[in-house]
Parts: C-alpha cells; structure tokens; sequence
C-alpha cells in the first residue's frame, strides 16, 4: 500500500483521485458541510463529464473495492463548494 495522498476537488469538477486500483479507502478531509459525488471508470477509459454519472459518496469515509481482475480509475466531485480527500490505496 502507498502512502496516503491528500487530494484537492475543485467546486462542481471531476477530479481523479485514485488510479490504477483495487482496493482502497477515501476520507473526507473538509470539515464543511459539503456533498460529495463519486463514481469510476475502468483504467484508461474516458473520465466522466455528467454530474448525473455519480452518486452521493461517503458521510465520513468510503471503501474502494473491485472484485475483478480490472484496476479501476476514482472520481470525486465536490458540490458547491472546494473540497479534499485523503486516498489511501
């Protein structure tokens, strides 16, 4: 495992926050009371451009896990806001 690795989400953007996983987890860093988006991608596919491609993430902290032999690519989009999170894959 790498070492964990603080992310900046720009306000309203697709951000990637993790490539090239499997498993993982990602904490809320902010301490607003911010909405969190995520979603992924297989590894090296297109990242997302629709808000409407993600779902509300983590209150605190949420898991990264795929149960195949692909490595996947994490986005996080903060909502009105800029936000941050703490990656540790």
């Amino acid at each position: 495992m790498a070492n964990p690795t603080t992310v900046s989400c720009t306000q309203n953007t697709w951000v990637k926050v993790a490539t090239n996983v499997k498993t993982g987890m990602i904490h809320k860093r902010t301490k607003k009371r911010s909405t969190y988006l995520q979603t992924y991608r297989l590894t090296g596919e297109a990242a997302p451009t629709n808000r409407n491609e993600g779902i509300e993430a983590f209150s605190k902290c949420g898991s990264i896990s795929i149960g195949s032999d692909v490595e996947i690519d994490v986005y996080i989009m903060c909502l009105g806001t800029t936000g941050s999170v703490r990656v540790d894959v």
